[in-house]
């Protein structure tokens, strides 16, 4: 793969990672669970923060990046001589990406990342905030929708599950994570929206009947077809002979 030549084409790439996160991409939301250096960028007043191996790479895409291969080094020495910044760490960029992380419902893998502050040279497109118990966010618009995610009702819809069933496993296979691995598996379980973030209307607010509770695996499963796969449609897969 060929790196980014300039600052458009960091954008553009910046631009991919938002198209695919408000796709609920779970490809791109690896990406960033594994990332170590990101290029954090505002869009109205929020910082989001994009994987420096995936955005350093000209005209780039989940599927060329997934089957190529990628060095980091050579992505961050273009970003830092492009950008004139220095990459390192920061505790207040730190803060704000763990924030964003439980925004999108995972936890890092890396426990030493550093970060780049990036200034968007175009302005994403002012919407008005969205009332409601849980909205789904404001629209940023620049060329896709971005619909930012509200990790309280997915809290809620975690406690109203396990306060109904004791304990927290997948709805699908049943797996239980607590039962499999003892205490680090305590209260683990993926929440997965049964609908999709680029099929809401505006003003959409969401419940925590929404809320499938899926491991890792069934997770994937459930994405794997537009539209998602049902929890029924899961099982009967599960249980072909």
């Amino acid at each position: 793969m060929k790196l980014i030549e300039n600052i458009e084409q960091l954008e553009q790439n910046l631009e991919m990672v938002e198209v695919y996160l408000s796709e609920e991409n779970d490809e791109a939301i690896g990406l960033i669970r594994r990332g170590a250096c990101f290029v954090a960028y505002e869009i109205e007043g929020e910082l989001r923060f994009a994987p420096s191996r995936f955005v350093g790479y000209k005209n780039n895409n989940l599927k060329q990046h997934l089957t190529s291969h990628k060095d980091g080094r050579d992505t961050n020495m273009v970003i830092e001589r492009m950008m004139d910044i220095k990459l390192g760490s920061n505790g207040k960029l730190e803060k704000l990406f763990l924030k964003y992380c439980k925004n999108l419902g995972i936890e890092p893998y890396n426990k030493k990342r550093k970060y780049w502050k990036f200034n968007l040279s175009k302005e994403f497109n002012a919407n008005a905030e969205l009332d409601g118990e849980f909205p789904e966010g404001k629209i940023s618009e620049r060329k896709h929708k971005f619909r930012e995610r509200n990790s309280k009702v997915i809290q809620l819809a975690k406690q109203n599950f396990k306060d109904k069933n004791g304990r927290l496993f997948c709805q699908v296979c049943e797996f239980d994570f607590e039962n499999e691995y003892g205490e680090i598996g305590v209260n683990f379980i993926e929440a997965h929206h049964t609908i999709p973030v680029s099929e809401m209307k505006v003003g959409h607010k969401t419940k925590i009947e929404d809320i499938a509770m899926l491991c890792p695996n069934c997770h994937r499963m459930a994405h794997k077809k537009r539209p998602w796969l049902k929890m029924e449609e899961l099982k009967q897969l599960r249980n072909k002979e």
